[in-house]
């Protein structure tokens, strides 16, 4: 005979996966330029330089995936997201899919874990559209997809994604967010998205103040 869930154990599972719905909407949204007139409002603080690459958390493990691209870490825990560019046998990038992501599970063995479906197709998943002059893929994240970010291929099995800053192409490496769960809804307070410049190969930490952080529909 099969036992029927306790009620309390029922709420207390749909409520863990409401938080991490919004979580995710949240993570998305803030993976874009900062645009002020939206909403959370997210407010340039500072914008530094340096000769090497930060580490926003020394504790966090950074991946070195095949053909990676861009990653995202938060402070709540080591697991991080990781984007890579995918090619043909030629090394070309694959014109039907060039870049896929995944969970790389550092709080755990630090294995694999594809994207569950709703953080695939409302957060972490993307749009690729190939660029008519044929240099490289338009890319959106489908969290934001009113940001355009461009993934170009700069050799045979090498690519990198890049954000438009102030007429610069800006290499993307990863992204750090600071969210606060201590209340019935996460809430980002801070966003931190580490850049190189292919020009100077100097690094860049763009550090954004969130408010309004909290998902309300």
């Amino acid at each position: 005979m099969q036992i029927a869930e306790p009620r309390h154990t029922f709420y207390l599972r749909c409520l863990t996966t409401f938080r991490r719905l919004t979580a995710l909407v949240l993570l998305g949204l803030l993976l874009s330029a900062p645009d002020l007139s939206a909403k959370p409002q997210l407010t340039v603080e500072s914008v530094t330089s340096s000769a090497t690459l930060p580490a926003a958390n020394p504790a966090f493990k950074h991946p070195n995936d095949l053909h990676q691209v861009f990653f995202l870490q938060r402070n709540s825990n080591a697991n991080t997201i990781v984007w890579v560019a995918q090619f043909d046998p030629d090394g070309r990038l694959n014109p039907d899919r060039p870049i896929a992501g995944y969970w790389r599970r550092f709080a755990g063995r630090g294995h694999v874990m594809a994207f569950r479906w709703y953080e695939r197709v409302f957060g972490f998943g993307t749009k690729s559209r190939e660029l008519a002059d044929g240099s490289g893929f338009e890319v959106r994240f489908n969290g934001i997809k009113s940001e355009q970010l461009l993934l170009k291929q700069n050799g045979p099995f090498d690519a990198a994604l890049y954000t438009r800053q102030n007429g610069r192409d800006l290499k993307m490496i990863y992204g750090y967010l600071e969210v606060d769960e201590s209340g019935l809804l996460p809430k980002v307070v801070r966003l931190r998205l580490y850049t190189s410049d292919p020009k100077t190969g100097q690094y860049s930490t763009h550090t954004i103040a969130v408010s309004g952080g909290a998902f309300r529909e």
